[in-house]
């Protein structure tokens, strides 16, 4: 058991001495400034009943890098709890827990030690199952809601994430998958300014400015504002290449039994490699071909067509409104397997396709549904496809339902939320920044109105709608100002352009154009590109959305995502943080566990060393009441970095330990020093 003596270690402690296990106590003096730890995991190594308690002396202070070890680096003071959650903090001892555990490894396997209990805690960085994902492997590329993500098998994934360094967008590896228990955790959803929203625990961050360096931080839930700025990917086509895989086909295999289970009216024929009707008229390969005109007429049917399931109908029914070229894209492609496409004597806008076959199809590929009811879906193997194929679904359902522009936007309103919502990321992965938001009648409506947004959709998506297609070229040459993603306006941005340096009047062309005297939120971006500590901010594809509600919530689970060489990931469009020392993650401890089978004698002969971690995903609450359940004596243990007699109170881990006992509504017995160096609000 590695013991330190504060709170984390004494209340892991206290599990391990719970399960009945006889243990080992080892305490490693490293050099660091708050040696009364020591002291203290002396004091409750003897409270517990240890009878074997080791303590080493392995003098970090050469290396330094630390505010824990090396006299010259501050130990930061009364920062607060929002600065405490950005980054890596300075209290990070360069590798200490690798060296740490590579000892207790030693002794662990010298005196036939089972496991190695560690109190590593990492801070939780925990979003809602239902936020949506990118996820990658070498066979494929689909959007998933990140509980489902965390339940496939172990495999070579990779996930949209931001170089921090760069501030590019790429593909990164997931290196862990992870649910937490949040029943007793506060948790917050938030919703932005374009219609974005992601639920959120109270100590998991987002992205925001700095307003005094205008760099990128993390900003923690409980903290998070109406009002704040959060970044928000706007375009992620040149991090996220087009995957080409073609999906060519879909098995059908099972329609016949699809057909027996949902209708005994519906007539399908099993011809060997085809499916047909008792007429024999329609024929449909059991290997069903996805062509551009057949995931086209698709969308057109999500638009214009859908119907409760109705086992006494064979018919479907499309409304092509006034797409030019839907009905003989429809007679052409129906009537080529044989299915009657007839044109509604009522109107002109109205056509049926009476084929059994096809109609028990839509069922089996999930298009059944109204768009009353909210239950339109896109079918089970639109993401299986390539970056290329849903563009045709897509431009199906736009030309059935989106609008002609006016006052320089166009609209597509839906019941059916999550068609608008997949929708939303199948655009942005292609670079367009719709918005999103309510609409009348329970229906969601996205937007599109940015000049370049027009432009690419028009280039990129297939639509027959004439008419529509050429006022969205058209609108796609009209050139304005940005403010959707422009940079947010903050000090930090002002004093960088006035320490650069740049030609004369260079500076007050960009104060002018970049809106310095501007009212608005949002710096034209363009202006700072020549401005060379801006230059990567101003260059980068990350927009800065306000927060227009947050309201609390409650998640009995929540999940998060650790990327390679990475802290943060792109969950429902938001750019979200994992935060804590690096060598707190639990993806590092299964790594080190690696080392303990590979690097040991007892690993290799098959006797392997346990590396636990029973405090991994508690928050600093959930220990407190986790200790007190088990009768940590919370007042021999010791936290403080910095403190004489008296815990300090104003260091990083004071302020944290206070947080976790004001939380769990219990008292910390530690004598603090004179309220005088208190955090006003620790």
């Amino acid at each position: 058991m590695l013991l330190s003596g504060g709170m984390d270690s004494s209340t892991a402690l206290a599990i391990a001495k719970a399960e009945g296990l006889e243990l080992i106590a080892l305490t490693v003096d490293y050099g660091q400034r708050h040696q009364r730890e020591i002291e203290a995991a002396r004091r409750i190594a003897k409270y517990f009943g240890v009878r074997d308690h080791r303590t080493v002396r392995l003098d970090l202070r050469p290396i330094g890098g630390s505010a824990l070890t090396d006299s010259k680096v501050p130990v930061p003071e009364q920062r607060s709890l929002e600065e405490i959650g950005r980054g890596i903090p300075p209290s990070y001892v360069p590798a200490r827990n690798s060296i740490l555990l590579s000892y207790a490894l030693g002794l662990a396997e010298a005196t036939g030690a089972d496991a190695i209990y560690i109190a590593a805690n990492a801070i939780d960085y925990s979003i809602d199952g239902k936020a949506e994902v990118w996820v990658r492997t070498p066979r494929w590329t689909r959007l998933m809601r990140i509980d489902e993500f965390c339940d496939l098998p172990e495999g070579r994934y990779r996930t949209l994430a931001l170089d921090r360094h760069s501030l590019q967008l790429g593909w990164s590896r997931v290196t862990g998958r992870f649910r937490h228990d949040t029943r007793e955790k506060r948790c917050f959803s938030v919703r932005l300014e374009r219609g974005q929203e992601i639920t959120i625990t109270e100590d998991h961050s987002l992205f925001t400015i700095d307003p005094a360096t205008s760099e990128i931080v993390a900003i923690k839930g409980s903290i998070v504002r109406e009002g704040t700025p959060i970044v928000v990917p706007f375009d992620l086509s040149k991090g996220a290449d087009a995957w080409n895989r073609e999906f060519r086909s879909f098995d059908i295999e099972g329609l016949l039994r699809y057909s027996r289970e949902s209708s005994r009216t519906w007539s399908i024929v099993d011809e060997g490699s085809h499916f047909t009707n008792r007429l024999r008229r329609t024929r449909v390969p059991k290997r069903f071909p996805l062509t551009d005109e057949f995931l086209y007429l698709v969308g057109l049917w999500l638009a214009e067509g859908g119907k409760e399931l109705d086992s006494r109908n064979t018919t479907l029914r499309f409304s092509v409104g006034g797409v030019p070229g839907a009905a003989e894209a429809m007679r052409s492609y129906f009537g080529e397997c044989g299915a009657n496409v007839t044109k509604s004597p009522a109107n002109a806008i109205d056509y049926a396709i009476s084929s059994s076959v096809f109609t028990a199809l839509f069922g089996y590929f999930g298009l059944f549904g109204t768009s009353k009811n909210g239950e339109k879906a896109f079918p089970r193997f639109f993401w299986n496809l390539s970056q290329r194929q849903p563009r045709f679904v897509i431009a199906g359902l736009w030309d059935g339902d989106g609008s002609h522009v006016f006052k320089h936007q166009t609209t597509l309103n839906q019941k059916s939320h999550r068609l608008i919502q997949e929708m939303y990321h199948c655009l942005t992965i292609d670079g367009i920044f719709p918005i999103v938001k309510d609409a009348p009648h329970g229906q969601k409506m996205m937007v599109i109105g940015r000049a370049q947004d027009f432009q690419r959709f028009a280039t990129l998506y297939p639509l027959k709608h004439v008419t529509k297609l050429q006022a969205y070229k058209w609108s796609g040459t009209i050139r304005g100002r940005d403010q959707a993603t422009g940079l947010w306006k903050c000090p930090g941005l002002w004093t960088a352009v006035a320490s650069a340096s740049l030609l004369p009047g260079r500076k007050t062309h960009i104060y002018n154009y970049g809106s310095k005297y501007h009212s608005s939120f949002r710096a034209q971006r363009s202006a700072f590109s020549g401005v060379g500590s801006l230059r990567t901010l101003a260059e980068s594809k990350l927009a800065f959305l306000r927060v227009v509600d947050v309201r609390e919530t409650r998640e009995d689970w929540m999940f998060d995502l650790s990327v390679e060489q990475a802290e943060n990931f792109v969950a429902n469009g938001i750019l979200a943080h994992n935060s804590g020392y690096p060598d707190c993650r639990p993806e590092y401890y299964k790594a080190f566990q690696e080392v303990a089978r590979l690097g040991t004698k007892r690993g290799v002969e098959g006797d392997i060393i346990q590396i636990r971690t029973p405090l991994i995903h508690m928050s600093k609450a959930d220990i407190v009441r986790k200790g007190e359940e088990l009768g940590v004596p919370w007042a021999l243990t010791w936290s403080c970095y910095l403190g004489g007699a008296n815990a300090c109170g104003v260091c990083d881990s004071c302020q944290l330990r206070l947080k976790g006992f004001r939380e769990a509504g219990l008292p910390d017995p530690l004598r603090y020093a004179s309220p005088s160096r208190r955090p006003a609000n620790p």
